[in-house]
């Protein structure tokens, strides 16, 4: 039997598949999996994971089965797998917005469940996860499963009904960081410094910025006013952020993020 099986191992899968062995949770040895592309499947057994032949055998195999599979095809697995699943297994889906109710239908019957929110940077260890579950998953089970996303970076176990929510503050929110550093790049560029170097320097002060904020005492608009000093010239610039309404750009694209979250839980509802 292994601790952990893997049923997708795409995007987010593999980074999670990633976190969990490079933070020494677990070896690989301890670890089964199964994708239905053969590239995953090759990318899989070059990290020591047991590759197995179906996601039914993922279940009969496996104390902890991880669901990574896309949303639209959650029914599909849950229909594999219904035969096989019992409550020897605990089901950690990753999926947004398929609710613990719309497995169980999909399933046709109870199951120890776990829905789990991470983003991508759990790869590193500096990941956000966001957690709900359903009883009757024991507390060792539970308490293993905490421990596996507690090594990815952040843990938080939420009702969940506040899940989308977590999803617009850090699952998505990885773009939007992605896209500033883009805009910064880019910006850069327009006066005058080479793209490979803008897109470096802008990376690199994201990551700088984002370890002051890990480790300092201070808050956001301490940091800001560190830096924004009365006259100078990143005072100028947080001036034009203000004016063209940074703040509530923000706002109404995590509210559109955690809308279309709320809507996808309807959509794939049975």
């Amino acid at each position: 039997m292994y601790t952990l099986g893997f049923i997708g191992a795409g995007h987010l899968g593999s980074a999670l598949l990633e976190g969990f062995l490079t933070g020494n949770v677990l070896p690989a040895a301890s670890v089964c999996a199964y994708d239905p592309e053969e590239s995953a499947r090759t990318s899989l057994a070059l990290k020591g994971v047991t590759v197995l032949d179906s996601e039914a055998d993922v279940v009969s195999s496996s104390k902890i089965v991880v669901v990574a599979v896309r949303p639209s095809d959650v029914r599909i697995v849950m229909e594999k797998i219904r035969d096989v699943i019992s409550f020897n297994n605990v089901l950690v889906s990753v999926a947004a917005g398929v609710t613990m109710s719309a497995i169980k239908k999909h399933l046709g019957k109870e199951c120890k469940l776990v829905r789990a929110i991470p983003n991508v940077a759990c790869e590193y260890g500096k990941g956000v996860t966001a957690m709900a579950y359903e009883m009757p998953i024991t507390y060792q089970e539970l308490q293993l499963v905490k421990d596996l996303f507690e090594s990815l970076g952040i843990l938080r176990v939420v009702e969940e009904r506040r899940l989308n929510d977590y999803i617009a503050a850090a699952s998505s929110s990885s773009a939007y960081f992605y896209y500033m550093v883009k805009s910064i790049a880019e910006a850069a560029v327009a006066q005058g410094i080479d793209p490979e170097t803008a897109s470096q320097v802008a990376a690199s002060a994201m990551i700088g910025a984002a370890k002051t904020l890990e480790t300092s005492k201070k808050s956001a608009d301490e940091l800001i006013a560190s830096v924004a000093t009365p006259k100078g010239t990143t005072v100028e610039a947080i001036n034009i952020m203000e004016k063209s309404g940074f703040s509530q750009i923000m706002a109404d694209a995590m509210l559109a993020c955690t809308k279309r979250a709320n809507d996808m839980d309807l959509i794939n509802e049975p």
